[in-house]
């Protein structure tokens, strides 16, 4: 196989590897809104605020970020609001409601799946780009004749060991 060839070989497999993962990217759930969540509570009379010692504990956290003639409690430099408004984060705030945190941990443990079968096969992509230049003529040869899917990296992974 001449350079013209193997490079060809490797586009083809980078092509049908970016496929792959943009399938997966768009396979990833989206976070479920805390506004939806808290909105709920709230008409349900479930919400319900942190002890005292956590939002003390977060101004306290925030004054001692703060810096000298910066609005450290809403962190607005204009605005009416800006001497009456406090900003902390929510979960600084409220319990946040269970069904949020199930629902957060469920779309985290999936689209943490999906990002560790994108890596791998990145990882697989790395490894047979070597091969594939390394490779001898007749090994190359072999794979293009063995493998029907060039687009399956497992596959020409496998084939490449056995045929090196």
């Amino acid at each position: 196989m001449n350079t013209a060839q193997r490079k060809f070989l490797i586009e083809r497999i980078q092509q049908k590897t970016k496929d792959k993962i943009e399938i997966l990217k768009k396979s990833m759930m989206n976070y479920p809104s805390i506004d939806n969540y808290v909105f709920k509570a709230v008409m349900t009379d479930s919400l319900e605020l942190q002890d005292s010692d956590t939002i003390m504990s977060a101004l306290k956290k925030k004054a001692e970020r703060a810096k000298a003639g910066e609005n450290w409690l809403s962190e607005d430099r204009m605005g009416a609001y800006k001497s009456s408004t406090i900003r902390i984060d929510i979960e600084e705030l409220l319990k946040l409601p269970q069904d949020y945190n199930d629902e957060l941990t469920r779309v985290r443990n999936h689209n943490s799946e999906i990002g560790k079968e994108i890596d791998l096969l990145k990882l697989q992509l790395d490894t047979i780009e070597v091969r594939v230049q390394l490779a001898s003529d007749k090994t190359l040869q072999n794979l293009v004749n063995e493998v029907d899917d060039m687009g399956s990296l497992s596959l020409i992974d496998t084939k490449l060991k056995l045929l090196s």
